[in-house]
């Protein structure tokens, strides 16, 4: 805003501005409350503390309420961490941009901002006890008490602001936290010796440390199989002890003659107890291999649980895949049929998402894939160049997906889909995009 006379306004200034003809529009007036009779418009540029003022650019009333409520914080937790606000079900990334124009922050005089300290009446010097007012603070009180009624205070002058944009939850944060906090001797029935030690973090903890919001972080550890709530702390369900319990488990299954799709909880769970395994986490491995209640005090004499033979099978070509490589698919096929339980029949579509064949006919294990989209095609796209895209779908479990979008539009973005020869009758193939 330019003024009467050339110059930069600081703190303690008064700047006296031209208003327009009468019936144009006049800066400033609506918000100052400024009568058209007025000539000249005054604004006075106030000595105040605000660098932490922020403007945040809102864009839906929802995101409103949902601020003046008090329903979102601000996270960060790590220095080289991207900004996010979060709200009870979403997450936002906050950026900084800059803006062309200087944004002034105007208070009107009931503001507690521009209001004289309790026992001090206005424009009277601000200062310690007995020594002399700064040159700013005597510049400042001599705008306040120059300052005409009607006329503008301004706090602060901005030239950037927030904006915001949904995202996906970052859970790299939760994954450390969990592994931090391993279930150790929880395999255990934790009756003896005493207490168990507090191992593992609270929801309230969780929600504190990791980007995302507390709906989107609770639906995540009932979806991943390695947490695991006990009381009211989440743990990290090792693949050692989990493997441990499975055995045990099959072993009991058989001895009893249980059915895997007819399954008594509450006897088997007591079964397990007595081998010292805690009814929490033999609970927690039957709902990860098939169906089961999620907490204990559902379970009573007549709950029925199942355990599907898919994902049973799964389990042991995993714990093999981890023990040594395979140079070809029947070796490894022969001491998988050999490894499951009496009556399971391994097939290879059962290892979709889990290992493959690559050019050489070698088994190839992919134990953890990557997350983010372009991390797992790379990782998918150089072991097989071409993938027809019924295969693809089942390697796509656990990615993720920006708010908005769909599995479909990850893959137009990352990769270039065809017909060979052209032809609709031939199977829709996938290859990377070169960029």
């Amino acid at each position: 805003m330019a003024g009467d006379d050339e110059g930069t306004a600081g703190p303690g200034s008064v700047l006296p501005m031209k208003r327009k003809a009468e019936g144009a529009p006049q800066e400033g007036e609506e918000a100052a409350g400024v009568r058209p009779k007025d000539e000249s418009l005054t604004l006075s540029f106030e000595e105040q503390e605000t660098k932490g003022i922020k403007l945040l650019e809102i864009g839906s009333d929802e995101m409103l309420r949902c601020l003046q409520e008090g329903g979102a914080v601000i996270k960060a937790s790590e220095p080289d961490e991207k900004v996010v606000l979060c709200t009870v079900d979403k997450t936002f990334a906050v950026r900084v941009v800059e803006t062309s124009n200087s944004v002034f922050l105007v208070e009107d005089g009931d503001s507690k901002c521009f209001k004289p300290a309790e026992g001090r009446a206005e424009g009277d010097a601000v200062g310690s006890p007995g020594g002399t007012p700064g040159p700013m603070t005597q510049m400042a009180s001599a705008s306040a008490r120059s300052s005409p009624p009607g006329g503008l205070k301004v706090c602060t002058i901005v030239s950037e602001n927030w904006e915001i944009e949904e995202i996906a939850p970052d859970f790299k944060m939760l994954d450390e936290l969990l592994g931090a906090g391993d279930d150790g001797d929880l395999g255990g029935s934790g009756q003896a010796g005493g207490e168990d030690p507090i191992v593992g973090h609270t929801l309230e903890e969780l929600v504190d440390m990791v980007q995302g919001s507390e709906s989107e972080i609770l639906e995540e550890l009932q979806r991943r199989g390695d947490a695991m709530q006990v009381g009211d702390r989440w743990v990290r369900v090792t693949e050692a002890s989990a493997s441990a319990l499975i055995d045990v488990l099959v072993s009991k299954v058989s001895e009893n003659g249980w059915g895997w799709g007819e399954l008594p909880l509450e006897r088997v769970l007591a079964c397990m107890e007595e081998e010292e395994f805690r009814r929490e986490t033999t609970l927690h491995v039957i709902r990860v291999l098939g169906t089961a209640p999620m907490f204990l005090g559902s379970v009573t004499e007549g709950t029925v649980g199942s355990i599907v033979e898919k994902k049973l099978c799964v389990h042991y070509a995993r714990k093999l895949l981890r023990k040594k490589a395979y140079s070809k698919l029947e070796p490894f096929m022969e001491e998988w049929s050999n490894t499951v339980p009496v009556g399971m029949e391994v097939s290879a579509e059962m290892l979709e998402g889990l290992a493959l064949q690559d050019d050489s006919g070698a088994v190839v294990f992919f134990d953890k894939l990557p997350r983010d989209p372009k991390g797992r095609f790379d990782l998918l796209f150089r072991v097989r160049p071409r993938w027809k895209a019924a295969e693809l779908r089942a390697w796509l479990e656990g990615l993720t997906i920006s708010p908005g979008k769909q599995v479909d539009d990850v893959l137009e973005d990352h990769l270039h889909s065809y017909h060979p020869q052209g032809s609709a009758d031939n199977p829709l193939m996938y290859v990377r995009k070169i960029i």
